[in-house]
Formats: C-alpha cells, sequence, structure tokens
C-alpha cells in the first residue's frame, strides 16, 4: 500500500502482475483464430426473420441497465456522446431529453476548475466525465458530489495498460465500486487484461470500451497501423465474454457509426455505443459551427488528438474534415438512432435488448452487396 494525497492505494506493480496472469490463465481457455478476418459495420447485414405476436416498433423497449457511480441501477437509451471538446454541456443536456442518452464531457486541454463547471452547467441532465490517469484528489472528491454524474470514463487510447491502475485506485479509495469506465481496448487480450485492472481494483461491476482506430477523424490505424474491424473485434470480444462466464463486464463500442444502422449492429455485441460524427449537429460547440447567414451549413470535426499533437508537431492520431451532412440538433440524432434500432429489433422478434442479442444473425456482405444496399 502506499498513501497519495491522504489517500491509502494498493500497489500497482502487484496488481499489474497479477492481471497478467490471469489475463495469460484466461487465454489459456479461449482459443480464437488469430488469422481471421476483421470486418467492419459495412461488411455484414442482419438477416430478418420473423415477429411471432403483434408487436409495433414503438413497444418494444430499447433501454439498457448500468451500474452508475453512485452504485445505483440505471436504464438508459444506450447511446453516448464521444469526449470531444466540441461536444460538451450543451450537447450533454440535448442529448440527454426525454432519456435520450448519455454524454462523457471532455477533458483535453480544459482546467479542472471547467471540467467541473461542465458537469454543473448540465443541470439535471445525466452526463458521464473523461478522466486522465492523473487526476487530482479534490478534484475527485468534488465531481463525485454531483448527483447527475452516472460514468467516469478513463480516457486514453490504449486503456489495456497498467498506468491506469493510478486513477482507478483513487477512485475506488474515494468509495466508488460502479460506473467506472475502462478504454480503449483493441483486441481480446486487451479486453481481458482491462478486465483484471478493474476487478483487482476493487470495482463490483466493469465497463470496457472497445475499438482502435475505428473512429471517423481517427488515424492511430493509418499513421501507426494498430487495429482491427470493429464488426468483428466487438463479435470477438462478446463471444469470449459468454464463453468466460465473466457476467459482471459490460462492453461500450467506441467508433465506426456512420448511420443508425451501425448502431443497432454494434449493440449485437454490446451494451453501448459512443458516437461522435454521428452526433454532429447544432447542439456542438458554436466554434465548429460552418453558418451562412445565420443558417447552419456544416459542422468542423477534428479528433480529439489533434489539439495536442499540433503544437508538439506529432500528427498520430487525429484529423479533421467538415461535414456538410447533419443533425439540426442532438435529439434529432437520438431519434433516428432510436427508431432504426425499434424497427431491427421486430424484424428479429425481439422486444428488449437481451432478446435482440440472443436472435440476431449476421450474413456477410459482397462488394455488391454493399453497394445494392445503399442509395444507387
Amino acid at each position: 500500500m502506499r498513501h497519495v494525497d491522504n489517500l491509502t492505494l494498493p500497489d500497482t506493480s502487484a496488481i499489474a502482475e497479477e492481471a497478467f496472469k490471469l489475463t495469460q490463465e484466461a487465454l489459456s481457455h479461449y482459443t480464437f483464430d488469430r488469422n481471421e478476418v476483421y470486418y467492419t459495420f459495412a461488411d455484414k447485414s442482419i438477416v430478418p426473420t420473423f415477429l411471432t405476436s403483434p408487436l409495433s416498433r414503438r413497444e418494444v423497449d430499447t433501454t439498457q441497465s448500468f451500474q452508475n457511480l453512485h452504485s445505483e441501477t440505471v436504464r438508459i437509451f444506450p447511446a453516448f456522446g464521444a469526449s470531444m471538446s466540441f461536444m460538451r454541456s450543451k450537447f450533454a443536456r440535448d442529448v440527454n431529453q426525454q432519456n435520450g442518452g448519455i454524454h462523457i464531457l471532455p477533458r483535453v486541454g480544459l482546467s479542472d476548475e471547467i471540467r467541473l463547471q461542465d458537469v454543473q452547467n448540465c443541470g439535471q441532465a445525466n452526463v458521464g466525465i473523461a478522466l486522465g490517469i492523473n487526476e487530482d484528489e479534490q478534484f475527485l472528491r468534488l465531481l463525485l458530489e454531483q448527483k447527475n454524474l452516472q460514468f467516469a470514463s478513463i480516457d486514453i487510447a490504449h486503456g489495456a495498460n497498467a498506468a491506469t491502475l493510478q486513477v482507478l485506485g483513487k477512485l475506488r479509495a474515494l468509495g466508488v465500486t460502479d460506473g467506472v469506465i475502462l478504454g480503449n481496448v483493441g483486441s481480446v487480450e486487451g479486453f481481458l487484461y482491462a478486465y483484471w485492472l478493474l476487478k483487482l481494483s476493487g470495482f463490483s461491476s466493469c465497463i470496457i470500451k472497445v475499438g482502435v482506430g475505428p473512429g471517423s477523424v481517427c488515424t492511430t490505424r493509418i499513421n501507426t497501423g494498430v487495429g482491427v474491424g470493429q464488426f468483428t473485434l466487438l463479435e470477438q470480444i462478446y463471444r469470449v465474454r459468454q464463453e468466460l462466464g465473466y457476467e459482471d463486464v459490460q462492453i461500450i463500442s467506441d467508433g465506426g457509426v456512420n448511420a443508425a444502422g451501425d448502431f443497432v449492429k454494434a449493440l449485437a455485441f454490446s451494451e453501448g455505443v459512443m458516437m461522435g460524427k454521428f452526433f454532429a449537429s447544432g447542439s456542438f460547440e458554436e466554434n465548429v459551427l460552418v453558418k451562412d447567414n445565420g443558417q447552419l451549413i456544416g459542422v468542423h470535426l477534428y479528433g480529439m488528438a489533434s489539439a495536442m499533437v499540433t503544437e508538439k508537431r506529432n500528427y498520430i492520431e487525429g484529423s479533421q474534415q467538415t461535414l456538410k451532412s447533419f443533425h439540426q440538433n442532438a435529439q434529432e440524432a437520438v431519434r433516428r438512432l432510436r427508431e432504426g434500432l425499434q424497427s431491427a429489433m421486430t424484424y428479429v422478434n425481439s422486444s428488449t435488448l437481451g432478446d435482440f442479442r440472443k436472435n440476431v444473425r449476421f450474413a456477410t456482405n459482397s462488394h455488391a452487396a454493399i453497394i445494392e444496399s445503399g442509395v444507387h
């Protein structure tokens, strides 16, 4: 044990070593083809089956249960806003209207005072917040006093990383046992290691964010060669979770969503889906909105790494783009997600997300089938 900022923290090196051993042991009980093709959401489609009851799409239950930071069970629409600097309290309020989803407020380039103020500026809207690995104890204490704060997301590029034990230890020492999201991971090995970092740190429930490089403004795969297709990655991790019986961990898919159908496909293998580009709308911060005579005509996006790497002249994991196709506000984006999910569930005889995951079956698309699926 060690003492930091008046907190008694565990021996991180011992936890890291034990997590590695348990990961290796778990892998010995699970075999998978390391040379298989990794598919994206566009490569796969849901096979429609039947509907055994006269169920309207408006009657299906599209909510998902999570344990929050206060160890309470919350049911939410499982859409998470990505912790991008142009998605702040305005977006968080809009996306959370009528149980519309949860936004993870950003941390990059913001002082602790501003980050706390962002949570408070959300009013009654439920939100999460992104944390780094070197957070101040008093700042964490003040955050945990905010009743509308539901989740804390450890926000680093490579979440299967022993360095996260620093902030995990502080949260645990402050009494947190649930509601912590650790990520991102990009493999079965990374998922298992992140799981054991959380469990050995003393968390009762675990949430792990999955996805390395699928984001539309993330260039990790291009510039580092690291990362695999999001659909197959989710499928693999979901399968290993089921086969090994890890019932105390949930998955959030992060990245790769270009349409509501991608959101639906991701939920076949996850409990939540994180998005940035899909939410592009007038609910974003004013500095990224492109207007002509006061009318919104576009949204300028850039990867979260960009703000920092530009100063270092190290363009590794961020890019930028201007979208001419966007939603008027976050509520409109959520409506499209919800309606797409509701319809998909009725296509596979499901009234709950649990049923959906049991019933859904996928087919692999040919190149011609991918073209056929769009307007042509």
